[in-house]
């Protein structure tokens, strides 16, 4: 065995932990390869967030064991079994929530039975060598070991100072960057929500904040290594809490707007963003830090779901329009540059017409920069798949969805149109050749979350990972284009 291919699915912090899984995996002397052809061993980090999602992973499953190579699955889809400690710890986690959804233990039992059919699915599956969870890849290099004798244990204090293995904390592995100028830092994971479409609670498990001294000191390590753009990661990034012992240090800040202030203070650091927040923790102490801070993001993506206060209560979301609207307001008034980006679902259960309106109107009101829209479907193993009607046929669904999706381009139209003449500081990702111009083409993201193209003559690559300054002159839907100054 002499080289590995992670095929990462899902959110950002499923791509943190595969760059942190890459560390483990450099460490046994494996060499990291782009192609499941090329490669011997292939781990597929997953995502379960909805039933194609995990489908989709079979298939790639399948091909690559065609394909004769040494096939392993982790992340999301490999969270519980059904064991007594994971009933216990939902059960906790229920009887601390205040929620209208009633959950009985009977129901989390069968929760985490549906879970298990996944377990059941791979050993049904003949394609996948071997499973583990990804806060167990301390364990990794034994398991490698039944396939390859050559595999060593690695030398974890190369990878992060742990007291024992006992304590090992996977958050804490220094991460293989996939771009030497870009960091992404869990700051905590899990889910205490319970959304009731959504499967995050029980696959991620109840929320785990890392102490704030290890995050400051790999933020402050990234940047020392020439990392000047990083991003706070976690399912609720913004319910991040402190332990004990740094809540000493604590003033009147909330324990996220805390750390924001603290890891923007970093010198040398030119841009901070977090995702995903909820809009239940969303106050006046992070307006103040980020107003406070020029290298804090111009733009915040902010999940809201729907337009619809009655909706957010069938979802369960624990926040309702009014207060989603004023924290804008009040955000955009001390930054008047800010942009929103959010996230919708449309033909949830019993959405009605009236429903489905207000999310337009919340469009029209809010002129968001980008919305991920998505159709409702039911997830297995979720309070709406069990409990509730899914009543909005699949054609109105999509009918929704293409409405919505004009109204976002409108939006995106009136937000571009103000930065006409205005300049951008772009982070440059890519440069493309233009062989019968002779000049390249540079793409990136600007400090308020546009993607931004500009020509840069014939020094392209010279620009890969640095911050340049770009004057608008155009822009077409999602993009905008610029002279580089």
């Amino acid at each position: 065995m002499k080289t590995y291919f992670i095929k990462t699915f899902g959110c950002q912090m499923n791509h943190s932990d595969s760059e942190k899984l890459s560390a483990v995996l450099d460490s046994l002397k494996l060499q990291e390869v782009q192609t499941v052809e090329e490669s011997d061993l292939v781990i597929f980090n997953t995502c379960s967030i909805k039933q194609h999602a995990e489908d989709r992973v079979f298939g790639h499953v399948n091909n690559a064991k065609k394909a004769g190579k040494i096939v392993a699955i982790t992340g999301c889809m490999i969270r519980h079994t059904s064991s007594l400690k994971d009933l216990q710890n939902i059960r906790e986690l229920k009887n601390s929530k205040n929620t209208r959804i009633a959950i009985t233990d009977e129901e989390i039992k069968k929760k985490l039975e549906k879970i298990d059919e996944v377990l059941k699915r791979i050993e049904k599956n003949k394609s996948v060598d071997f499973v583990f969870r990804i806060e167990d890849m301390k364990n990794l290099p034994e398991i490698l070991y039944e396939f390859d004798s050559e595999i060593k244990r690695p030398n974890f204090e190369k990878i992060k100072k742990f007291d024992s293995l006992e304590n090992f904390d996977y958050l804490n592995i220094s991460p293989k960057l996939t771009e030497k100028y870009r960091a992404t830092v869990p700051i905590m994971t899990g889910c205490d929500k319970f959304c009731t479409y959504c499967i995050v609670p029980f696959a991620r498990g109840k929320e785990r904040s890392r102490k704030f001294e290890d995050i400051l000191e790999e933020c402050n390590n990234h940047v020392k290594n020439g990392v000047i753009e990083i991003t706070l990661v976690g399912q609720n990034v913004n319910a991040y809490f402190l332990d004990d012992a740094s809540k000493k240090i604590l003033q009147r800040h909330t324990d996220f707007a805390f750390l924001l202030n603290e890891i923007a203070e970093i010198k040398g650091l030119k841009r901070l963003q977090f995702t995903s927040p909820h809009p239940r923790h969303m106050g006046g102490d992070m307006i103040e830090v980020i107003a406070k801070h020029k290298n804090i993001s111009r733009c915040i993506h902010l999940p809201v779901q729907t337009g619809s206060t009655r909706m957010l209560q069938k979802m369960g979301r624990e926040h309702n329009i009014g207060r989603f609207t004023d924290f804008i307001e009040k955000l955009r008034k001390a930054v008047p540059e800010m942009t929103i980006t959010t996230d919708i679902i449309v033909g949830f259960c019993t959405e009605t017409e009236k429903d489905f309106q207000k999310t337009i109107e919340l469009f029209e009101t809010q002129h968001f920069l980008m919305a991920f829209i998505s159709k409702y479907s039911p997830r297995k193993g979720t309070v709406s798949a069990e409990k509730m009607e899914d009543d909005v046929s699949d054609i109105l669904k999509k009918e929704r969805l293409e409405i919505l999706t004009k109204v976002l381009e409108q939006s995106v139209d009136f937000e571009n149109k103000k930065l006409i003449g205005k300049i951008e500081e772009v982070i440059i990702d890519s440069v493309q050749f233009n062989s019968e111009k002779n000049e390249f083409t540079a793409r990136g993201r600007s400090h308020t979350g546009r993607t931004v193209v500009c020509k840069v003559g014939d020094r392209g690559e010279n620009f890969i990972g640095k911050i340049v300054s770009v004057k608008i002159t155009d822009y077409k839907k999602f993009t905008v284009f610029g002279k580089l100054l």
